[in-house]
């Protein structure tokens, strides 16, 4: 069975982008913290087909997406579902430290009930959102051993257009954890 991955000549290093090639080709799955959009990207750089329709047609160009927010998704992947109760701190990072801003709860899924941060409240910056999953684990009756491998799982992140939608999406378990920006 291949993956489309062709080996360097004999006598040269591998690449990365062979090496990621590879990895996708055999399904593996990349987590990071890319978070920070790519320079250009976004809503009011991206063409789209209707947007070149419009603008075929002579009128103007539609107005940039929703408001500006900051949303996260928590999965519970050692149960599959994440239930109500996970208790997460939003902190924003300024004078050398992590200051508070809010304490919440996720919702069953693992979605909060309305944006942490929206509009003029979202500021470009590093941001950190910390889950408290051994709390969490605990709660709903998770049979682990003690003490627990994770406490405190701390997500950091930097919002560098602070007009977009930032979505951050979270996997993690009593042993692991990984996120990335989502959509």
């Amino acid at each position: 069975m291949t993956h489309g991955y062709t080996p360097a000549p004999k006598g040269e290093e591998p690449s990365r982008r062979r090496a990621l090639g590879a990895g996708l080709g055999a399904g593996l799955v990349l987590g990071t913290a890319a978070v920070a959009p790519l320079v250009g990207a976004g809503p009011s750089s991206a063409a789209t087909p209707e947007a070149d329709r419009t603008k075929a047609q002579g009128g103007a160009a539609p107005a940039p997406a929703a408001e500006p927010k900051l949303t996260m998704h928590a999965i519970d992947t050692y149960r599959g579902a994440t239930e109500a109760g996970l208790r997460c701190d939003l902190s924003y990072f300024e004078d050398g430290r992590y200051r508070l801003l809010d304490s919440f709860e996720a919702v069953a899924g693992g979605r909060t009930k309305d944006p942490l941060l929206r509009g003029d409240e979202l500021k470009s910056g590093r941001y950190e959102i910390t889950l408290h999953v051994a709390e969490y684990f605990a709660a709903i009756g998770a049979r682990l051993p003690q003490p627990g491998f994770l406490e405190e799982v701390p997500i950091r992140f930097t919002v560098a257009d602070a007009r977009q939608h930032y979505h951050v999406a979270i996997l993690f378990s009593p042993w692991n954890y990984s996120y990335y920006r989502g959509s």
